[in-house]
């Protein structure tokens, strides 16, 4: 907890998770609260949810290496929590205000966010990897990233609207409603695919991973049925349970270049992809036989859109159509993310959500 408060200045201490330097993965620490310019919002953080983005700068992989990251950084971008103080120039939000953090800090300025494409600005920042994150007992954010989401929606849930949106988007990019969809990689973002998949009316999904625990997960949050390619042969068995026609589209949250050329194997001629997952090395295509001659359409989804996917997915909640529940899996502390970590890291679990 904030020790003090008194007004813009001296706001006191907090508890934060942050990573310092090369070598070590990252510490718990007393630091100064942030102070916000007039463009900014402070939040009181609820709840935060670990991604695997974290994990990478845990470890300071080469993904971590190559993005720009300047340390020491406080970690973390998927989080709610409540509005304590605005800047000046903030006019459209109010302490007290439930906000989720939108992670994607665009510059307002460039090609893209002239063109209602803000999400991928020619500029971007992303909170808790160019900027300090929410890890914390208090972070801040531009307002222009702070959505308000219904009182309804538990802490829990809202520290994950990050990656639903993007999983849920990936849907909507590939219209999933009536149509047989394979998602392939059943971590959160692709349980969050699957949830979504079912929620907007797939006729048939199909789970792939390699991991059983997974897969398991994969049917209580909608799958009709759950595929491990280390022991089925993913592309016949597809092609069988289609009559030989293939699925009319896939979602990849694995970044598997075998699962990803596989998916191009089974997809129906003018099926659709929609493609989460980073692949580790580059990936090679049979462009004329996987793509050119089927017309597939792919799409890359870097996240969601800015606001139009976050008022779907709001509608959607509200309405209770999402099964998200059985993602998360962990709810602990903020001083247990050690332990959160280390279970993460080990394979063990889905999603875990730290409570500061």
């Amino acid at each position: 907890m904030i020790r003090k408060m008194t007004g813009s200045e001296g706001m006191g201490k907090m508890l934060a998770v942050v990573k310092k330097e090369i070598g070590i993965g990252a510490q718990l620490e007393e630091i100064e609260v942030p102070g916000i310019g007039p463009k900014d919002v402070l939040i009181k953080v609820n709840a935060a949810a670990i991604c695997g983005t974290d994990l990478h700068i845990y470890d300071w992989n080469p993904w971590a290496q190559n993005a720009g990251i300047n340390l020491p950084v406080i970690m973390g971008h998927e989080f709610c929590g409540e509005i304590v103080q605005v800047g000046d120039d903030v006019t459209d939000l109010k302490p007290g205000d439930y906000i989720a953090g939108e992670t994607h800090i665009p510059c307002g300025k460039c090609y893209q966010c002239n063109n209602g494409q803000q999400h991928i600005c020619g500029n971007l920042q992303i909170f808790g990897v160019h900027t300090n994150g929410c890890f914390a007992e208090y972070t801040k954010i531009p307002a222009a990233c702070a959505r308000k989401i219904p009182s309804a929606i538990k802490p829990e849930i809202g520290a994950v609207l990050e990656p639903l949106g993007t999983a849920l988007r990936a849907g909507l990019e590939i219209q999933v409603s009536g149509k047989v969809i394979a998602v392939i990689g059943c971590g959160p973002i692709g349980l969050f695919a699957i949830a979504s998949a079912k929620a907007m009316g797939a006729s048939y999904i199909i789970a792939i991973d390699v991991l059983d625990e997974r897969l398991k997960l994969s049917e209580t949050v909608g799958a009709n049925i759950a595929l491990n390619p280390m022991g089925t042969d993913v592309v016949a068995e597809i092609k069988k349970m289609t009559k030989g026609v293939g699925v009319d589209g896939f979602i990849d949250a694995s970044g598997s270049v075998q699962a990803i050329n596989d998916g191009f194997k089974y997809l129906r001629k003018g099926g659709e992809v929609a493609l989460i997952g980073l692949p580790s090395k580059p990936i090679s295509i049979d462009l004329g036989s996987d793509v050119v001659f089927k017309e597939a359409k792919i799409i890359g989804i870097h996240g969601r859109e800015m606001y139009k996917t976050w008022i779907k997915m709001e509608n959607m909640l509200s309405q209770g159509l999402l099964n998200l529940d059985p993602v998360i899996t962990h709810t602990m502390p903020l001083e247990k993310f050690q332990d959160a970590v280390e279970l993460l890291q080990a394979g063990h679990g889905s999603k875990i959500v730290l409570i500061p």
